[in-house]
């Protein structure tokens, strides 16, 4: 912490043998205290300040049925007294929905929790750490923007020395990396001839620039429409697809973004309705990639 010069842990790793429990199961970005849970859970990987990818763990909330856990590490959260609490073996289970720090983990590495009218005081040995209200059911604890806006170091336990520190540097290339390593900055480490980081594949691609035409459409409403996949990345709500309907006279673009490829015909009655009404005309032709969004029996 950088007034008070204190970072205050709470580990986690401690409940026993047992399939780990929540009890609440609603939406919500803030942290909130539950009295039943035996873990504390997060849904957001970009808080993670460390983070290890887990597979197989599952946690059971409060009506019996069962999320999985992606993943374990650490979460810093920052009150607004300045304090700073680092959660240590922090769950990230996004389908729960909510962010849960557990009580009982809490009293155990000895914060001490005072429930008051609509109030929740939260202190150890005796100094005031911070606070939350009391919302619907629940408490949350009044924060400042989480600590960490990013994953520092996302790995999996068959990644090598070299691919964890590429990922850590911010994906230089490993001829820069070898030249740290000769001057001790990093570890040593050793690359597999031929191997490629997927990452840098990706981001590295280049593309053909597309022909120039010398003529376009200069009446309104005669569009070009297409799906794409946000490459696997899972956005809150949700969604992995989006759909673009792009005007070709005036290159404006709706987005709309989508759970599944066959929400894609709701979307465009949703937006035929309203650029129709705006600008009392019709759509003339909508052009896209026969990819059979728009095509239904």
């Amino acid at each position: 912490m950088f007034i008070h010069n204190e970072l205050l842990t709470c580990s986690g790793s401690g409940y026993s043998n047992y399939l780990p429990s929540v009890f609440s199961i609603f939406q919500s970005n803030d942290w909130w205290i539950d009295t039943g849970a035996s873990i504390h859970v997060c849904i957001d990987i970009s808080m993670f300040s460390s983070y290890q990818i887990a597979r197989g763990s599952t946690v059971m909330m409060g009506n019996d049925s069962h999320a999985s856990i992606l993943g374990v590490g650490s979460i810093d959260l920052k009150f607004t007294s300045r304090k700073i609490v680092r959660l240590k073996n922090m769950q990230h289970a996004p389908s729960i929905k909510k962010n849960l720090i557990s009580r009982s983990l809490l009293c155990r590495d000895e914060f001490k929790l005072v429930f008051e009218s609509n109030k929740v005081v939260v202190s150890r040995y005796g100094q005031f750490i911070g606070k939350g209200y009391k919302s619907g059911d629940l408490f949350h604890f009044f924060l400042f923007d989480f600590c960490n806006k990013v994953v520092n170091h996302v790995c999996d336990s068959n990644n090598s020395v070299a691919d964890i520190w590429h990922s850590r540097l911010c994906h230089i290339n490993f001829g820069c990396m070898t030249h740290f390593s000769s001057m001790s900055l990093i570890p040593n480490f050793s690359t597999v001839k031929g191997s490629k980081c997927q990452a840098c594949l990706q981001a590295k691609q280049p593309r053909k620039p597309h022909k120039a035409i010398d003529e376009r459409c200069t009446t309104l409403l005669e569009l070009h429409s297409d799906i794409c996949e946000m490459n696997g990345v899972l956005i809150k709500g949700g969604k992995i697809y989006f759909v673009t309907l792009i005007d070709d006279a005036t290159k404006y673009c709706y987005v709309f973004l989508l759970k599944t490829k066959d929400e894609a015909f709701e979307c465009f009655k949703t937006y035929k309705a309203v650029v129709e009404n705006q600008l009392e005309k019709k759509i003339k032709r909508v052009r896209s990639d026969c990819g059979g969004e728009y095509f239904f029996q």
